[in-house]
């Protein structure tokens, strides 16, 4: 096999798509500290950039791996089964991608180093037993989400030994986790039927679809109402419109969120919801991205 197919089933595997998004949400993080600390090095960027670019793209490959004898059935297009990249490669290739993305956050210091270290565990433990646990494994993929945004305001409060520009980075990554974890347990009503045949104790076999359907509807009406604080508290205009383009999704989400309980055919009007949230994901995290980028460069 040439190298030039090699690399892409590695890349494939690696989901760049969404290490992409997960390195939007760091700099975000970062901007929180770099807008009130003049003085912070750019370079202090580079370090929660590796980790979480690395990490995620690690847990991507090591899900794939766990995930072998299901793809040969669902997906075998995928590099593993596929036999475009083997299991033993792909093992190699999630320690190589830990060891370079985690090495460099060791340095910073203890609270970057045991903060990395932890989510690094929680990314393999997921793939190998969380996501089966059901709502355990919604929460702990939410909370990854927004992890991404308090390393990247820990690792340059940490080297200002300052960790109190933490607290910066706070409202965004509650936004973010609310969000996901909004997405996520419509995903679930989707994939209910799939969680049945794996025995997936999913939230919406657990309680039901109604009940499930209520828990999501409260918490995208939360973001809704939480998206004015950030502006309340130094965020300008171009934060408040996309927040509102954001709350506009949310709110026609929320409203056919309601009717999952009573149609029919929930999978169908759940996998259109999740495009909607996907959506309303991408308007949230460019709130806050394009006014910290404004405040830094024009203010």
């Amino acid at each position: 096999m040439s190298f030039k197919i090699k690399l892409k089933a590695y890349l494939e595997l690696m989901r760049m798509h969404n290490v992409i998004a997960a390195l939007l949400t760091t700099l975000i993080g970062w901007l929180t500290v770099r807008v009130e600390v003049n003085t912070l090095a750019n370079t202090s960027l580079i370090i929660p950039l590796l980790a979480v670019g690395l990490v995620s793209s690690a847990g991507y490959v090591v899900n794939d791996y766990f995930d072998i004898e299901v793809d040969k059935i669902n997906k075998p297009y995928r590099p593993i089964p596929s036999g475009r990249v083997t299991p033993k490669e792909a093992i190699y290739l999630t320690l190589t991608l830990i060891i370079v993305g985690v090495t460099p956050s060791l340095t910073v210091g203890p609270y970057t180093a045991v903060f990395v270290l932890v989510n690094t565990l929680l990314v393999v433990l997921y793939s190998y037993k969380i996501k089966e646990l059901g709502f355990v494994g919604n929460v702990i993929v939410s909370l990854e989400g927004a992890f991404t945004i308090i390393l990247g305001a820990l690792t340059p409060s940490e080297l200002l030994n300052d960790l109190s520009l933490v607290r910066f980075s706070l409202m965004p990554a509650i936004y973010a986790f609310t969000l996901l974890l909004a997405r996520e347990i419509i995903k679930t009503i989707e994939d209910i039927r799939a969680d049945e045949v794996r025995n997936v104790k999913s939230l919406p076999r657990v309680i039901g679809v109604s009940k499930s359907s209520i828990i999501a509807l409260t918490l995208q009406l939360l973001i809704v109402g939480i998206s004015l604080i950030p502006f309340l508290t130094g965020y300008g205009y171009l934060y408040l419109a996309l927040a509102l383009a954001t709350d506009a999704l949310l709110i026609y989400s929320a409203i056919n969120t309601i009717k999952l309980g009573r149609v029919g055919n929930p999978e169908s009007l759940a996998s259109k919801l999740r495009s909607v949230l996907k959506l309303a994901i991408f308007t949230g995290t460019m709130a806050f991205a394009t006014d910290l980028l404004y405040r830094l460069f024009f203010l």
